[in-house]
């Protein structure tokens, strides 16, 4: 085994794109966590496929002007994922001498899934998917800090706004939303599943709007920067965010996603009988809820699509 590195320690300070630009995409907190360095031998199994998705970034036609602006090439993207695969190796990559822990979960969930012990092609493959989902990861993160970088550089225009759904129409004053939504019944939608649905019924970006039997509506916000009062209360966690996450928590979502899809399909193709059973023990469950009267009454409208004998 190589001689373990030892790497500065990171300050306390939160480090921003303006200034530590390259600090940000590069993951440095991980890099100083890593007290093993890779040969050239373990980093070139992961070059194909760092290679080709930096590529695939690179050549994109929607960044090519985003990495301009920044001064990249791809030269550059393919360097900064060969720092990446370091931090792999270091901190993810099922190894029994690096990350022992991690090699046993995956042994004992390869064993508890397929009913066998993996073999070494099962371990590599299990290696390949999960640098394949880190990469993915880095470079959508790295594309976001890209982006920050580039509104720095020529001061693009940044949305601002905190977007709502509710079952009735929201307040005159729709500020008050932003500091209690929950008594309004209105919770916090993604800006990227608005504009979605403002898209798809034309509405326009400062008026409330109706789309299947909810209420939309964005609020405008003054521009300034986060404070620890906006996170307060507000149910956050940073390792929600798929950019914080680790790479075997994104593989194990998206392996959940596959299973869930699974299930959709299994109700969609059952007979009716069993999907108003289904959708029966739902409604029993959760009717009294308030968290889910939404839901209920969607539940309750699929019943009487079903047909009259199953309307409740």
């Amino acid at each position: 085994m190589k001689d373990l590195v030892t790497r500065p320690i990171a300050e306390k300070r939160k480090i921003h794109s303006k200034n530590e630009f390259e600090l940000c995409y590069l993951r440095h907190q991980y890099l100083r966590k890593v007290d093993y360095n890779p040969t050239a031998e373990e980093i070139k199994v992961y070059s194909p496929i760092s290679e080709r998705m930096s590529r695939q970034t690179f050549y994109n036609y929607s960044y090519r002007h985003l990495f301009s602006t920044i001064g990249m090439g791809i030269e550059d993207i393919y360097s900064i994922s060969r720092v990446w695969a370091v931090e792999f190796i270091g901190l993810f990559e099922f190894s029994e001498i690096k990350n022992r822990k991690k090699y046993e979960e995956f042994y004992a969930g390869h064993a508890k899934k397929y009913l066998v012990a993996p073999n070494d092609r099962a371990v590599i493959s299990g290696n390949m998917a999960l640098f394949t989902m880190f990469m993915k990861q880095r470079l959508e993160d790295m594309i976001r800090i890209c982006r920050q970088k580039a509104k720095n550089i020529k001061g693009f225009k940044v949305e601002d706004y905190i977007a709502f759904y509710g079952p009735t129409e929201p307040p005159e004053d729709i500020y008050k939303l932003i500091g209690d939504n929950k008594a309004y019944g209105f919770r916090i939608i993604d800006n990227r599943s608005f504009k979605a649905i403002k898209k798809r019924v034309k509405a326009e970006i400062d008026k409330p709007f109706q789309f299947a039997g909810s209420w939309y509506v964005a609020v405008s916000m003054e521009p300034r920067n986060l404070t620890l009062v906006d996170l307060q209360g507000a149910g956050l966690d940073p390792q929600d965010n798929i950019f914080n996450m680790g790479p075997e928590k994104l593989f194990q979502l998206k392996e959940q996603e596959i299973g869930f899809d699974k299930k959709v399909r299994m109700f969609q193709n059952s007979p009716n009988e069993e999907k108003a059973k289904t959708i029966f023990d739902f409604i029993e469950k959760n009717e009294d809820n308030p968290e889910f009267e939404e839901e209920v009454m969607i539940a309750r409208k699929y019943l009487r699509n079903l047909g009259p004998e199953y309307a409740r």
